[in-house]
């Protein structure tokens, strides 16, 4: 048993550092932050980052399994919105302690909906997306069905439901709480079911200021895309960086051939040394890519405040606002907007 907290309301793990965020981005409410991070742990409410995307199928396997035997009232696990990494296996252990398990692989609001058994992303089956190319866990296929199947990871404990918009994801997530199943998917289903235990949050009044410095360490094309379309003064990686107060941009370059999961853990290394070693004074930092905001923020459990955009938090970091953005969610414009909503005074 948890020695710290004998038993917490909702207690939430996500498989990477910007899903985690993205959940307590979701959850948060004026004047109720949300604790997240790989220790993180409250009593009404945290997520756990579990780091479990790019290991092994078994140590992700084992990972939730320790995790989730801590006490909690209801207990959720975030999933991939892609169908990326290790998240049949996460929801075996889950079935191994006990659990039934509902997956709803949606997220309408940023583009992810499931219908008739297929995963979309902006209207696009996964493999047909950017998700479907990934140089690292790209899934075997658009229906989270077969890649249970693929993973031998098909349980009579598991089910898989549509939810094709909101109203379709609401029935889903409460149908889980009424059939007491672990609710499994992205950011918006888990959001969704912490909305029929938590209430609906009043969202956090959020005003973001420069200098603001924009950091990418994703090879995601979406936020490659995303970053084309900024007027912001690009910065290689290894420049130091000088005074300024509006905006810069560093992004990783993209490497030729193929990508290891240990190159993408070492280039994310490198950008962590990139911001920590600046003397700058930020007022924001906007950092995109999993790995690049996990090595940037390393074990610090961090305060979420809310959102910017769908599935783009906010969060308290070392005195400024951090802004934490996965490499496949938001628009073209999503980076944008980020700029044009700070000021510069």
């Amino acid at each position: 048993m948890d020695e710290h907290i004998e038993a917490r309301f909702l207690f939430i793990t996500a498989d990477d550092r910007t899903g985690s965020l993205e959940i307590g981005g979701i959850i948060a409410a004026e004047g109720k932050p949300v604790p997240v991070g790989p220790n993180a742990d409250d009593d009404r409410c945290c997520v756990v980052d579990l780091a479990s995307r790019h290991i092994t199928s078994e140590q992700a396997f084992l990972t939730v399994l320790e995790a989730h035997q801590r006490q909690a009232s209801y207990r959720s696990h975030k999933m991939d919105a892609g169908l990326r990494g290790n998240w049949p296996h996460e929801v075996h252990a889950l079935v191994e302690l006990g659990y039934r398990v509902a997956v709803v692989p949606s997220f309408p609001d940023a583009g992810r909906r499931c219908k008739d058994g297929v995963v979309y992303i902006q209207d696009v089956p996964v493999l047909d997306s950017p998700f479907g190319s990934d140089p690292l866990t790209a899934p075997c296929s658009s229906r989270p069905m077969e890649v249970l199947e693929e993973a031998k990871c098909t349980f009579s404990e598991v089910v898989v439901w549509d939810a094709n918009d909101n109203e379709e994801l609401d029935r889903a997530t409460r149908r889980s709480l009424d059939e007491d199943r672990v609710l499994v998917g992205p950011s918006g289903a888990v959001g969704s079911y912490a909305a029929h235990i938590l209430g609906n949050p009043i969202p956090a009044s959020i005003r973001l200021s420069q200098p603001m410095l924009i950091v990418c360490g994703s090879l995601n094309t979406t936020s490659r895309d995303q970053l084309d379309r900024l007027d912001g003064v690009r910065l290689d990686l290894d420049d130091s960086i000088p005074t300024f107060d509006d905006v810069r941009v560093i992004t990783t370059p993209v490497p030729k051939g193929e990508i290891t999961n240990a190159m993408a853990e070492a280039m994310a290394q490198r950008v962590a040394k990139t911001i920590h070693g600046t003397q700058i004074d930020l007022a924001t930092l906007v950092i995109v890519g999993g790995d690049t905001v996990a090595a940037c923020v390393g074990d610090r459990t961090l305060e979420v405040l809310g959102t910017v955009e769908a599935g783009i938090p906010v969060s308290n970091y070392e005195g400024k606002a951090l802004v934490t953005k996965g490499g496949g969610i938001g628009t073209l414009d999503s980076l944008r907007n980020i700029v044009r909503s700070s000021n510069t005074t």
